[in-house]
């Protein structure tokens, strides 16, 4: 049975290139790519010194990264596995059989075979002596043991937790947080004296990591060069087993749990009340914030874009510590960025309501109700962050003198960065993402207008919030009683400019109501 799986394997390898054109440029990239890897790798380990502390800390650490990229990899794959156990549920074969041909199966892959070639090379690094050479060859068996079970065990897991489109968005979402959270490790990373102290961090990281399942395998051979008491090599040794152990149990309650399970199918959800239009005013402009305001609870396309925006800004930020910025004016630009960024939001919004927007356009005069509708949500975050993240502002930079100016220059970058929206969005509706796809998807119609309708709203916006902007920067440099221009600046401007956006882009929309429909749809 296990040759059989190995046929069916190579049947779909042999079958790689029995795609489109494009597909196949794309798999040739892949192939490249993850070749020239090898290449590198392969190249570092016969240029360092075989024994050599250099050498432990660079098997450690990258070979850690190997595995977590075994692991993280299927989690974040598009690509479905044509070798999912359920889809084997109905041929009738045991559920030890089927996970031992499916691991077997596993090892005749790129990726696989690559990983060999790197964990082979690393067998003249450990050379020394008969101990040092059979636990680097025990290290590869298990490496390679250990990368396809915990291959094949995060696959199978993503394949039946991400089997719905909310959660593969939910995982996503997840992901990009991590990300930003994690950010801070970058300025770390680039803070550091390397010529000084780069060899002590990194040998710490590799010291830790031999003790985790990523790293257990990868510095058997490594401690035993070093003389390391045999207490702890066997102890590593007793990890690495373990770890592959644990993964094969997994491996194979999983295949027999997904053998007898039916696929997980979406529920249907069912609503008790009316949601946002029992919330909102009956008028038309209660009607459009309530939906607009169920698209953001409920939609990702809505919300996710603007939590990336904000992870940019926190890579922004990051650059300027790098950049010896004080951080007293970093927390006086949170609120000001974080505004703009939800202004941003509404300047495309009409391009995701796709084919809905008929209702606005086939209702007759409409277009007014439809700019202020849509602003709704924003003005429920924006408000509020402007009111605490104000004084939040001003309290941890330890200057209320500055409150004012950031109270104007907040607000005018939300209310000026909303009317600007309401028109651009109006004038120049651009392919979005359709209903139903994730939020990083792309659409299927390309062209230059979106980003020249981006670059005019940061314009735009930025031209109408400088006054506000050049008083405040006045008081920073020393001219306090400027601050209060500030305020009165950005309060006035954001105001008038906000109603003007929405009045005109109102009255755009009631006269291009049909263009607009054709452009929403045109994704």
């Amino acid at each position: 049975m296990v040759a059989e799986f190995l046929k069916l394997k190579l049947r779909l390898l042999g079958n790689t290139f029995n795609r489109t054109p494009k597909q196949n440029v794309g798999v040739v990239a892949s192939v490249v790519v993850a070749v020239a890897l090898t290449v590198v790798c392969v190249w570092v380990l016969s240029s360092v010194a075989p024994g050599s502390e250099e050498a432990r800390t660079t098997i450690v650490i990258g070979g850690s990264v190997i595995v977590l990229a075994f692991i993280v990899g299927p989690l974040v794959s598009t690509v479905p596995d044509p070798l999912d156990p359920r889809n084997f549920a109905l041929f009738g074969i045991p559920a030890s059989t089927l996970a031992r041909g499916l691991a077997v199966a596993g090892l005749v892959g790129l990726p696989v075979i690559l990983t060999l070639i790197v964990a082979v090379s690393t067998l003249q690094v450990w050379s020394q002596n008969a101990a040092t050479i059979l636990l680097a060859v025990l290290a590869v068996l298990l490496v390679v043991a250990t990368a396809v079970l915990a291959s094949r065990v995060t696959s199978l897991l993503a394949a039946i937790g991400l089997a719905t489109r909310r959660a593969r968005e939910t995982a996503t979402l997840v992901t990009v947080v991590l990300l930003v959270l994690v950010s801070p490790a970058v300025v770390l990373w680039v803070s550091v004296n390397w010529g000084r102290d780069g060899s002590g961090l990194a040998g710490a990281a590799a010291d830790a990591l031999s003790w985790s399942p990523l790293g257990a395998a990868w510095a058997l051979p490594a401690d035993a060069a070093r003389e390391i008491p045999a207490g702890e090599i066997a102890l590593k040794l007793l990890i690495a087993l373990a770890s592959v152990a644990l993964l094969w149990v997994s491996w194979r309650a999983l295949v027999a749990r997904v053998l007898v399970t039916a696929q997980r199918n979406t529920p249907e959800r069912e609503h008790a009340n009316l949601g946002w239009f029992a919330r909102t005013p009956t008028t038309r402009t209660g009607a459009v914030a309530a939906r607009s305001f169920t698209y953001w609870a409920r939609d990702a396309r809505y919300p996710v874009p603007v939590i990336g925006v904000f992870g940019f800004l926190v890579v922004v930020f990051l650059a300027f510590v790098i950049a010896g910025i004080p951080l007293t004016y970093l927390v006086l630009l949170t609120v000001p960025a974080l505004c703009v960024t939800l202004a941003f939001s509404v300047h495309n919004d009409v391009a995701l309501d796709n084919s809905a927007v008929w209702l606005h356009v086939s209702a007759s005069r409409v277009g007014f109700a439809d700019r202020m509708g849509r602003t709704a949500p924003v003005l429920a975050m924006g408000i509020p962050l402007i009111a605490v993240g104000s004084v939040a502002a001003a309290f941890f930079a330890d200057s209320f003198a500055t409150l004012p100016a950031i109270l104007g220059v907040s607000t005018v970058l939300l209310l000026a960065g909303l009317g600007v929206g309401n028109l651009l969005s109006s004038l120049f509706p651009y392919p979005a993402v359709r209903p139903g796809d994730g939020p990083f998807s792309q659409p299927q119609v390309g062209g230059g207008t979106g980003f020249v309708v981006q670059i005019a709203f940061v314009l735009l916006t930025a031209l109408f919030a400088a006054p506000s902007v050049v008083y405040a920067i006045l008081g920073l440099l020393g001219d306090e009683s400027a601050f209060w221009p500030s305020l009165w600046w950005g309060a006035g401007a954001g105001v008038v400019v906000f109603v003007a956006g929405t009045v005109v882009g109102g009255a755009i929309f009631d006269r291009r109501g049909p263009d607009i429909l054709a452009a929403a749809l045109r994704n």
